[in-house]
């Protein structure tokens, strides 16, 4: 009788897992992109100078294959995967790449009626792309005057075109230094859409940590964007400031960026975008982005722009061939030349 009573409830458990399976609505994809562009480094560093001259041939860290997932009307999730080679190092350059695995997201939603409840990893309230810049993974303006904070484990909540997220607090910039961290980082953002041609979008942030128990590094950024659209042209730009922007977690290049020596780093990045789509196959888009770092006696002036074309090849399948240039400032510069790989699947 014992073991009838098991198998009933073992079947019966199979049964509540099939109808599970049935009932959850999946939805796959992948997208592979290779990177073949030819670049002129040239670096600066402690009163040194030097040139690398190298083709740039390689799976792009954004490849990635994922799903979105509906269980019933009101919970849903979604996952992704990144898939990148390991960096070859100077002593054995020609060394097998390492294929290696890491989340990009991973995430469950709740559709609570007025709003939405986002639990896990994914991108934070202030991650809008403006720029199709291709170089390097899709470089996107992001280190050279665009307002990017990457994919974080956060609890956010979605009501129309307002978000807001309380995220895991921010260490960066601060490796091997004691930290305290009370309170989450705050980012919120909001969409309004003015016209039929014209959007605009706010941003802010704050995040506070504590230093060796007595200094605490305060990080904020404030920012504004715009998107208008006129024919087959779509011009976008944004503008922000931050305090500490390195400390926050912002993506962005240059020394000036981080709190140094008991002083506050100020930023100031902007972005301007233009895209032009002749028909179906061929588009076109230039853009220029610039940030100004402050800190102390340490400031940067760092700066990227870049002309491109986009030609679709069949549905899912297109190449980007691109120019451009990254100024770093006292870390020199890269002029560049190639062409991105995409296909969608």
């Amino acid at each position: 009788m014992k073991k009838l009573v098991m198998v009933c409830a073992a079947l019966a458990m199979v049964g509540v897992f099939a109808g599970s399976v049935i009932a959850t609505d999946w939805n796959f994809y992948g997208s592979a992109r290779v990177r073949t562009f030819w670049q002129n480094n040239e670096f600066k560093e402690a009163g040194r100078e030097w040139d690398v001259k190298e083709w740039d041939w390689d799976l792009q860290s954004n490849s990635r294959i994922g799903a979105t997932v509906r269980t019933n009307d009101v919970i849903g999730g979604g996952f992704e995967l990144g898939i990148t080679s390991s960096t070859h190092t100077k002593n054995n350059p020609d060394s097998a790449d390492a294929d290696n695995v890491y989340t990009r997201k991973l995430y469950g939603t709740w559709d609570f009626g007025g709003g939405e409840l986002l639990v896990g990893k994914t991108y934070t309230p202030l991650v809008k792309f403006y720029s199709d810049q291709a170089w390097k993974n899709d470089e996107s303006l992001l280190h050279y005057g665009e307002l990017y904070s990457g994919r974080h484990p956060m609890i956010q909540v979605k009501m129309n075109n307002f978000k807001l997220a309380l995220i895991k607090p921010s260490t960066a910039a601060l490796d091997g230094v004691a930290t305290d961290k009370m309170i989450p980082k705050i980012e919120g953002s909001f969409h309004m859409k003015m016209d039929d041609a014209l959007s605009v979008d706010l941003y802010a942030g704050f995040n506070t940590v504590e230093v060796n128990d007595s200094d605490d590094i305060r990080s904020y950024v404030v920012g504004a964007g715009a998107i208008y659209e006129m024919g087959p042209w779509t011009w976008k730009g944004k503008i922000h400031y931050a305090q500490n922007p390195a400390n926050y977690g912002l993506a962005g290049a240059g020394a000036g960026r981080a709190h140094t020596k008991g002083d506050d780093s100020d930023s100031l990045g902007f972005l301007v975008v233009g895209n032009f789509k002749m028909d179906d196959m061929f588009s076109f888009q230039g853009g220029f982005g610039k940030s100004y770092h402050e800190a102390g006696d340490i400031d940067d002036d760092i700066s990227s722009y870049y002309f491109q074309a986009k030609i679709n090849m069949a549905p899912s399948f297109f190449v980007v061939p691109e120019i451009g240039r990254v100024d770093r400032g006292d870390d020199g510069e890269t002029t560049y030349a190639g062409m991105k790989w995409q296909i969608n699947f």
